[in-house]
């Protein structure tokens, strides 16, 4: 997943921890991060140290609690609980990669929103497409015409 910068994903929150037929499965789940300065950046951002966020939130399964800094290379694991959002803090992108593995012998990825922020869902069908998607790399990146000196 992308999240460009100054934005939210993996939201609403939301939660996979328990065997409900048809409607939810019970799957782990682990996030690897990595960070970067947003595309189009202005000069000047040497030493920049891009980060991002991740949530993670007691649900009837167990008690969990993470607000956790991430940064390239870094790792979450989800055992149990609500999570989300993953945040993109202003002036870095964000990108993860998540895996998911569970007990069943089905592993579908079916998921319950949190009730408290599940309308959120509903107010995305009449919303156009963000117009930075899809997020591809400029066509000429990497052509050694592009190098500057």
């Amino acid at each position: 997943m992308i999240t460009p910068a100054d934005n939210w994903s993996s939201y609403p929150p939301h939660k996979h921890d328990e065997h409900i037929e048809g409607s939810e499965s019970a799957l782990e789940e682990i996030y690897y991060f990595e960070t970067a300065v947003t595309r189009g950046a202005p000069a000047g951002v040497e030493g920049a140290d891009p980060i991002g966020y991740v949530r993670t939130y007691a649900s009837g399964a167990g008690e969990i609690d993470t607000l956790a800094e991430v940064r390239s290379g870094d790792v979450a694991l989800v055992p149990h609980g609500w999570h989300g959002p993953c945040m993109a803090a202003p002036g870095y992108d964000l990108y993860y990669l998540n895996v998911m593995a569970g007990p069943g012998a089905e592993r579908a990825w079916l998921i319950t929103d949190d009730p408290a922020h599940a309308w959120v869902r509903a107010t995305w069908a009449d919303q156009a497409p963000d117009a930075r998607l899809p997020y591809l790399a400029p066509a000429t990146a990497g052509r050694p015409e592009d190098t500057h000196s």
